[in-house]
């Protein structure tokens, strides 16, 4: 990174932070190197596999828009979305934040090991010794090519804490205690490989803490990676271990989410990634008779409660902030995973509540692997209480509104508009947060209409990467084509915005922000809802003194728009269709896919993935106070 972007970093420190980075960075490069250069590196020989040389055999796992083979051998340090590699020097010295070595993300994605709970769930149901030769042969093989410190996998402590949880549920599932009594070859890798394995990743978890401006997911998916580890293996300092783990899960769970049940870094996609670590520590602990306290369990059950009313009917969600489909655990082993789905599934068995068990939901192979055979029995037996009722959701204290309407001729027809009047994000650096103030997202019949257009990339295609979490790639006004915050890095915000509900009713939000403070621009919006009409009414009031205004509209590539005048139509394959009346005094125009001479038009579902799609667009040169109106009507 450059010179100003550490100048940049220092200045989110407090005096406590500067004191903890001096030893975090004699941690990380004086300790920690001392380690890597005395260290033996002797490789251990691979144990065969029948799968691995049987040129027939392949099995494809998805890594974001790729995908491996997790059948044949694998290069650990491959970026194999650009074919690049890593280097194997030491961690800490490897630059991550550009594209010498490619996309250490999709590095990472590979050696988060997801896919090894699917080869042990082959090898539990099928009972055949080639899927147990396959999950050795990988895990002997990573080993040699991950010593410790060595390597971009050991760059990162949250991918440390993700093997370790998954290297858990694969423990149980291979039963390998039952397999050491019985078979010799099985001890020998778990005395050799395995468990020396364990022990230098729960050692780095506690060693390596995310603290201070960097304790958001990271702090907690390592607290939660440590106590399963600590719960379910026999590591060095086990019970201090589990105590520190505990008390770290304890806090972390009452500051990073709201009394609401909130997620307070403002990224939509993390929600299901910290909930899968509250909820995993919940339930590992549970198994082993370990009891977390009362505000812990109704924190989480807040947190639950929020994710059910967050996704509409057709369990789609608004993509608020960051995204980058991260999971914690993937037994399915398929393609594109709803995990928010999941996620309610085993909520409502964990905390045993109808109001979270909607109709049609269903459980899964996932929820099987935390919550067993009486998790499903569980969810089985519970009645059905989880239909969503035609009424708003809203939650003022952290500035999210949710107006909701459903039909009762059609289960799966409703009307869900999300409003965003929330934070920046978490901390000083809000990594994960977009500059999406007053932003909204317009759900159809379980399908997104307006859209938040995702998030590309982290450190990797910078331009598109400013471009995505932009205020002009949000559903807001963007004024004199600068951000509401000011982006100092891929993933650091400085001069974070305030906003502010200004009142809010049943029928009406109305809130505003300061982040144009410096342009001497204030923005207030009001959004109204006429339920009988099943029609919005936005209402943008300007003020300020020679300002440019941007207006966008971002649609989802299914969207088929017609503009005509000051009216535009938009038309989806499975829901109702929108009318959209523009305010007079704006021209909109449509934009679709440019990257000159301004980047806009484009939409990331998933990560690493860019499509075209439609934006309705206008410019407007303001001096004074300007007020323009928008009306949205969904068609019966």
């Amino acid at each position: 990174m450059s010179i100003s972007w550490y100048i940049q970093r220092i200045k989110t420190f407090s005096a406590k932070e500067i004191v903890y980075r001096v030893k975090q960075r004699a941690r990380t490069h004086v300790l920690d190197k001392k380690i890597y250069d005395r260290q033996a590196t002797a490789e251990i020989a691979l144990p065969k596999s029948s799968i691995i040389s049987d040129d027939s055999a392949h099995f494809m796992y998805p890594i974001f828009e790729k995908a491996i083979d997790i059948f044949k051998p694998i290069d650990w340090h491959l970026d194999v979305q650009s074919q690049k590699s890593f280097p194997k020097k030491f961690a800490h010295k490897i630059n991550i934040r550009s594209d010498e070595y490619g996309s250490a993300k999709h590095v990472w994605e590979v050696n988060r090991l997801l896919f090894l709970t699917h080869i042990a769930k082959l090898y539990s149901e099928k009972k055949e010794a080639k899927y147990l030769e396959l999950f050795m042969f990988h895990l002997t093989s990573w080993k040699n090519a991950n010593p410790y410190l060595t390597g971009v996998n050991w760059y990162s402590n949250i991918e440390v804490n993700l093997r370790l949880i998954n290297w858990y549920y694969c423990w149980n599932l291979l039963k390998i205690d039952e397999l050491c009594k019985a078979n010799n070859t099985v001890e020998q890798f778990v005395n050799e490989v395995w468990q020396p394995l364990i022990n230098e990743h729960a050692e780095f978890s506690h060693r390596h803490p995310s603290l201070y401006s960097s304790a958001n997911n990271h702090l907690i998916s390592e607290y939660a990676g440590l106590f399963v580890a600590a719960a379910g293996f026999d590591i060095p300092q086990k019970k201090a271990r589990l105590k520190y783990a505990q008390k770290g899960l304890e806090k972390e769970i009452l500051l990073q989410n709201s009394s609401e049940g909130i997620n307070r870094e403002e990224a939509a996609e993390y929600i299901q990634f910290i909930d899968d670590f509250f909820l995993i520590a919940a339930s590992v602990a549970r198994q082993h008779k370990i009891k977390f306290s009362t505000s812990y369990n109704e924190r989480l059950h807040s947190m639950a409660r929020y994710l059910n009313t967050f996704m509409d009917v057709n369990y789609n969600y608004p993509m608020y902030g960051d995204g980058d489909d991260g999971f914690v655990l993937r037994p399915d082993a398929g393609g594109h995973f709803n995990n928010f789905k999941s996620l309610l599934a085993a909520f409502a068995s964990y905390f045993e509540d109808p109001a979270l068990k909607r109709s049609d939901l269903e459980w899964d192979e996932k929820c099987s692997l935390i919550l067993g055979e009486k998790g499903q029995q569980i969810f089985e037996a519970l009645p059905s209480a989880g239909d969503l009722a035609s009424t708003n959701s809203f939650y003022k204290d952290q500035g999210h509104f949710i107006f909701r309407k459903k039909f009762k001729d059609d289960a799966r027809k409703e009307t869900y508009l999300h409003f965003d009047a929330a934070p920046l994000g978490f901390l000083s650096i809000a990594a994960h947060g977009h500059a999406d103030a007053l932003s909204f997202m317009l759900h159809v019949d379980g399908q997104p209409i307006f859209a938040d257009v995702g998030t590309f990339t982290y450190h990797t295609h910078k331009e598109l990467r400013k471009y995505f979490v932009s205020t002009l790639a949000h559903n807001t006004i963007c004024i004199n084509g600068r951000n509401q915050a000011s982006l100092a890095g891929p993933t650091m915000w400085l001069n974070h915005y305030q906003s502010k509900v200004l009142s809010a009713n049943e029928n009406s939000i109305t809130a505003t922000h300061n982040g144009y403070s410096k342009e001497g621009v204030t923005h207030v919006r009001e959004i109204r809802y006429d339920r009988n009409a099943d029609e919005f009414t936005i209402i943008d009031t300007l003020a300020g003194n020679k300002y440019s205004a941007e207006i966008p509209f971002h649609l989802h590539p299914s969207v088929s728009v017609e503009l005509s005048g000051n009216t535009a139509t938009l038309t989806h394959p499975t829901t109702r269709s929108v009318q959209v009346t523009l305010d007079k005094s704006l021209t909109y125009r449509i934009v679709r896919g440019e990257d000159t001479p301004k980047t806009m038009g484009w939409y990331s579902e998933h990560f690493g993935e860019r499509n075209p799609t439609n934006v309705l667009y206008a410019k407007m040169e303001c001096n004074g106070t300007v007020r323009f109106e928008t009306k949205i009507k969904v068609s019966a």
